[in-house]
Parts: structure tokens; C-alpha cells; sequence
């Protein structure tokens, strides 16, 4: 939003891991300018949308940044490429191009159809209805409703049910308005989003982050232990702060303060039975979680899950058979026969995944004697974990 603003923004409480590093740096690919301080970011968008990119914009496996930057670009002209990781190959992206092509992107696909690597060719949005399919990812919708203010006319975005982690359209939609942006809804599967607008410049303080504190949360749970987690708010509408209801009927004490939340471990947890698909990144937490829970606990309605940075569900199944846990895995989720869990006797891998690794140190905190191979994949959105992690014990 600071690159499609007119003017300075300045963001504070910034996160820098690999994710946001790749999402600055294709920015400043397109021109804009970025300048990282201690504790604050500032980005200054270029006279002209966009600067020609000397290569191709590489990504790295950021599903996050590809999606929204292809948006971010068509608001703009020039032609640019798009590519990444062999992972991020395999991770959709034909939704929010098939989107942006009926408002005016030219889009040619350079091995697979609806993968990465494409070069889009961008002549600026054109106004006008389109329909999304986000029930691989939130972040298609996103995309669109970020760029539309730039458009040349009103752009009205539908939707097919189900969407899969729509909180987070909440929270684009919220960080919208408080940029200025107007928009209405148009039943309960659309936006219309009058256009053009103009970004204000932003003023932002970036709130705590739900899933990033979860792994610290769960410690407490499978320790009996006790954390508080801060600056995290009451009133956030992060779909991840739900992971403290299910805390709670799984038996710990959970209690909100000031600045931030507590949990408390009640000795034996409870097994389950939740719709994860409001906060997907959860659910390696939670199965974790569960393995340590005398029962079956289900875990249901996050398909999309299998085009994550790993295939998450089938991941978390092999995992967890390394500790002896008996799991089934469906299409949609997993159910997990928890209560007896046995120390790992080959290493834990984390297949690239920083969501698989730091759920895995939790279950570490009980089994004892487990090495987890590709534990630097935190630093894709959490560099200072192990920092943290081994904290907790002193």
C-alpha cells in the first residue's frame, strides 16, 4: 500500500525475515524506495508506475509476496517476470491473474499454466466486474482489493464460497479504510471499490503478530508451564487469536491483560474437534498439540493447505509418525490419535517449512531428544525464534 501511495510512508515495529526482505526488494525492483531503520521502515513510491526491473522479479517461496505484488504491478505499466523457488512453482497464482487479465493485464505463462514463472505485461487497471476463486488462498482477493483504488474506474470483486483464511481479507480491508480508501460491500460475496483513489501516505504501527506467538503459547500448553505473550490487542481481527479458544477447551487457563494474553498449561489436554480454515498456519501448532491430547482430535476444512510452503497436512502426518503418533490423513485435514508420544529416532525435517520447524521445537519441549534438519527456515518469517525458544527455559 505505502508502494501505490502518493508520497513518504513510514511503518513502524517493522518485521524483517526473509518474506518482507523479498517484498522490499522487488519494490525497490519496481522503483520504489526503501529504507530500513532500527525499529521503522519508510518507502517512497517512484514519479512514475512503474521502473523496468534490469531481470526478473524473484520471490524466493513467498506465496505471499508473488501474489500480491503481481496486483501491485498491474497497477502500473511495463512488462516484468515473476519467478522463484522450485517450491513456489508449485504454488497457485492462476486465480488472481485470470482476475487481473479481464481488467486489462496481458499474462503469458512461461512453463506451467496458474504457476509461476509468468510475465505479465501491465497497462494500468481498467474498471470493471470480476469474479475470484480464493478457496486456495485469501491472498487472491487481497491482491485485487489492494490494487483496485489505482484502477481507471470502479472495479466490483465477487467471490465463490468458501474462502480459505478470510480474516485476512478482513484485515486488508481494514488497513484500506485506514489509508483512506472507500469501498462498500455489494451482498455478502462482494466489494465494490470505487476507483481511482489515492493512497494517503501511511503512518502505521505494525500490531503483534497472533501466529508468532502461538508456538510460545503451545510450549505452555504441553509444559504446564506459564507464557505471556506482548504487545498483542483485544481488539485485533487477526483470525490466528482464535488458536486461544481452542487453548482454552483443551484445558488450559487463558487470560487477557493489558498489553497482551497469558496461557497457562492445566496438566492433561483435552483432544478436539475444530474448523481450522479461519486460521490455517495453526494447524501444525495444534497437531502438535494434540498428539500430547489421550484421544482423537480432528482437524478439518484447510485443503489448502497442501499448497503452502509444504504440503502442511501431509508434512505434519510424517512428522508426527516420527514420534510414534498415529495420524489419518484426509483430503481436507487430519485426525490425530494422541497420548503417546516417544522420542523421535530419526531427525525431524522441516521440508523448507519455518511453520513445520517451530511447531516441531514445541513437541522437543516434551520428547526430548530431537534434532530438527532445516531449523533456518524460521528466518522466513521469525529470524529471532531459536533466540526466544531457548529463552523459556531460563
Amino acid at each position: 500500500m505505502a508502494a501505490l501511495a502518493e508520497g513518504e510512508s513510514e511503518i513502524g515495529n517493522p518485521l524483517r525475515a526473509e518474506d518482507t526482505a523479498l517484498t522490499a526488494g522487488a519494490l525497490e525492483q519496481l522503483g520504489v524506495r526503501v529504507r530500513w531503520g532500527e525499529d521503522r521502515i519508510s518507502a517512497t513510491p517512484p514519479r512514475k508506475r512503474w521502473e523496468q526491473p534490469q531481470g526478473p522479479i524473484l520471490l524466493g517461496n513467498s506465496g505471499t509476496s508473488t501474489r500480491l505484488l503481481l496486483a501491485v504491478a498491474a497497477a502500473g505499466e511495463g512488462r516484468f517476470v515473476f519467478d522463484g523457488s522450485p517450491r513456489l512453482r508449485e504454488r497457485p497464482i492462476g486465480p488472481v491473474l485470470e482476475a487481473l487479465e479481464k481488467l486489462g493485464t496481458g499474462c503469458r505463462w512461461l512453463d506451467r499454466p496458474g504457476y509461476p514463472p509468468v510475465e505479465i505485461e501491465c497497462r494500468g487497471l481498467s474498471g470493471g466486474q470480476v469474479e475470484v476463486d480464493a478457496s486456495k488462498s485469501s491472498q487472491f482477493l487481497s491482491a485485487l482489493l489492494i490494487a483496485a483504488p489505482c484502477a481507471r474506474g470502479e472495479v466490483r470483486i465477487g467471490w465463490r464460497q468458501p474462502v480459505a483464511s478470510f480474516p485476512y481479507v478482513r484485515l486488508t480491508l481494514s488497513m484500506m479504510r485506514e489509508a483512506g480508501i472507500d469501498f462498500r460491500p455489494t451482498g455478502e460475496s462482494g466489494i465494490a471499490v470505487p476507483a481511482p483513489q489515492t493512497y494517503a501516505p501511511l503512518r502505521l504501527t505494525v500490531e503483534g503478530d497472533f501466529s508468532s506467538a502461538s508456538y510460545f503459547w503451545a510450549a505452555a500448553a504441553v509444559s504446564g508451564g506459564m507464557v505471556h505473550a506482548s504487545p498483542l490487542s483485544e481488539r485485533s481481527v487477526q483470525g490466528d487469536r482464535r488458536l486461544l479458544d481452542v487453548l482454552e477447551r483443551m484445558g488450559c487457563a487463558v487470560s487477557s491483560e493489558e498489553d497482551g494474553f497469558r496461557v497457562t498449561g492445566g496438566g492433561e489436554l483435552n483432544p478436539v474437534d475444530v474448523d481450522m480454515n479461519d486460521m490455517p498456519d495453526m494447524v501444525p501448532t495444534l497437531a502438535v498439540l494434540a498428539a500430547f491430547a489421550r484421544g482423537r482430535t480432528r482437524i478439518r476444512n484447510v485443503a489448502h493447505l497442501r499448497v503452502k510452503e509444504s504440503d502442511r497436512l501431509r508434512v505434519v502426518a510424517l512428522e508426527l509418525g516420527k514420534l510414534g503418533v498415529s495420524v489419518s490423513e484426509f483430503a481436507d485435514g487430519l485426525e490425530i490419535h494422541g497420548g503417546e508420544v516417544h522420542a523421535p529416532t530419526l531427525p525431524i525435517e522441516s521440508h523448507d517449512d519455518h511453520r513445520i520447524a517451530m511447531a516441531f521445537a514445541v513437541a522437543g519441549l516434551r520428547t526430548g531428544g530431537m534434532e530438527i534438519h532445516g531449523a533456518e527456515a524460521v528466518a522466513k518469517s521469525f529470524p529471532s525464534f531459536w533466540d526466544l525458544f531457548e529463552g523459556l527455559t531460563r
